[in-house]
């Protein structure tokens, strides 16, 4: 995955457009596609470090390979706090059933 697939995923993963994280951090929409054009291969560091900032990411995960360590742990982060954010939204039965699943399926 590179820069702008993990950018665009990060955006869908929060449902967020492209042009809303475009005005919450100052970047211009044209910087988004002339990196998804190949037109660009690297952003700056300040713009890497805006981006980073706004998804509350390390900027090494934006750069990492996909396959390194550091973004498996990165991944695997993500995915539990999308758990927990999910969880906030549940009641306590959903919470209970979803506790017996997570039992069932890890043997704990």
């Amino acid at each position: 995955m590179n820069t702008y697939e993990k950018i665009k995923s990060l955006c869908d993963d929060r449902g967020i457009k492209l042009s809303v994280l475009a005005e919450n951090t100052g970047i211009r929409n044209s910087v988004f596609t002339e990196l998804k054009m190949g037109r660009t291969k690297q952003l700056s560091t300040a713009t890497l470090d805006k981006i980073a900032r706004f998804f509350g990411v390390p900027v090494s995960f934006l750069l990492s390979d996909p396959d390194s360590a550091d973004d498996k742990k990165e991944q695997l982060f993500k995915k539990r706090m999308l758990l927990f954010d999910i969880s906030q939204k549940a009641s306590e039965e959903d919470l209970d059933t979803i506790i017996k699943l997570v039992d069932a399926l890890v043997g704990e």
